[in-house]
């Protein structure tokens, strides 16, 4: 690098090693059911070989040419999902090196002039000419990409001003992966911690049950319109079932005891757009930074911007994606629900 970043090396911290821990999770399972997988690849292209190699009129039919091509994409898929397999046990190694904290964190120092997308996952901070690419914990390889692309839609920041950026490099040639984000100019972040009370829970409750009375609502109507059109019926039973199973007790919200609060400066938001089981639904997911943290909070509205308040509260029950937020507000506008 330039003699515009200044770049030192420290030991990692507490809540560096706590950050990876959280990202461990799910991992074992992962292995195992790549496992299982590269199994039934291998097993299904041997079969397929051996139907052609023992059935003389596969050789020189069209039949044998599909059932040559299936073995060759499934044999393909196998060979890079084994090879994933193979080096696995190094990455957990040197992960396994860093949870210990025998691996040290390099201190990026700098003027940050721009801010974006990396060009592959990740983002990417611009000093000057110099750039300095980065992994998000949540959402590369360390635990898992977002399924589709695992790069943000849109990344914006506070810029024209100094950021402390901690790295960790974890493979040599990959991008390395950004701890925190510290913007030393910005105003500091303002935690809590309280007991959750049967306020909050009476509140979300209601929200659940608001929830379950809009696709009630859309259910009769769909239900009417059946009457003519005789298909909507289906749409109506589709809106009951998700009246039903939005309605329904949060069990985050059951297992929870404490709720953290955070309220201070939005320094940046990234942007992802996440895909559900239908190929066709997405939803946004908003990650803001707050304090030098990064949070992942999914609302509806409008967005918080660089350099706006916000006021959040998270349940304790977080999972491997990070801190879900339980209700988020932009300063001078209304609280939006969660």
């Amino acid at each position: 690098m330039s003699a515009i970043l200044q770049v030192t090396e420290e030991p990692l911290a507490e809540e560096d090693i706590r950050l990876l821990r959280r990202s461990r999770s799910g991992r074992s399972l992962m292995a195992v059911f790549a496992g299982l997988m590269f199994l039934l690849l291998t097993s299904s292209a041997i079969l397929c070989v051996v139907l052609v190699v023992s059935d003389p009129s596969l050789r020189h039919g069209a039949d044998g040419m599909l059932v040559l091509s299936c073995a060759v994409a499934v044999g393909g898929f196998a060979a890079v999902l084994g090879r994933r397999l193979l080096r696995m046990p190094r990455a957990w190694r040197r992960f396994n090196q860093a949870l210990r904290g025998r691996l040290s964190k390099q201190i990026v120092s700098g003027h940050l002039t721009g801010f974006g997308p990396s060009e592959g996952p990740g983002i990417c901070y611009l000093f000057g000419e110099q750039r300095v690419d980065v992994a998000l914990p949540f959402w590369n390889e360390i635990t898992r990409d977002t399924r589709h692309g695992s790069c943000p839609l849109t990344a914006v920041a506070l810029t024209d001003l100094p950021v402390r950026l901690h790295l960790l490099t974890l493979w040599p040639g990959s991008p390395p992966v950004l701890l925190r984000s510290e913007y030393p100019m910005s105003a500091q972040a303002l935690n809590s911690v309280e007991e959750i009370s049967d306020a909050d829970r009476e509140t979300v409750r209601k929200e659940e049950l608001g929830a379950r009375k809009l696709f009630y609502a859309l259910a009769l109507v769909a239900l009417a319109g059946s009457l003519f059109l005789g298909p909507l019926i289906l749409l109506a039973a589709f809106f009951v079932l998700m009246g039903l199973v939005l309605g329904m007790r949060s069990p985050r919200l059951k297992r929870a005891r404490y709720k953290h609060g955070v309220r201070g400066v939005v320094e940046e938001i990234v942007t992802y757009r996440v895909r559900t089981t239908n190929p066709n639904v997405s939803t946004l997911v908003h990650n803001y930074r707050i304090g030098g943290v990064m949070y992942r909070v999914e609302h509806f509205g409008q967005e918080a911007a660089p350099g706006q308040g916000v006021a959040f509260e998270y349940l304790d029950g977080a999972d491997f994606l990070g801190p879900r937020a339980l209700f988020f507000q932009i300063e001078d506008q209304p609280t939006m629900t969660l």
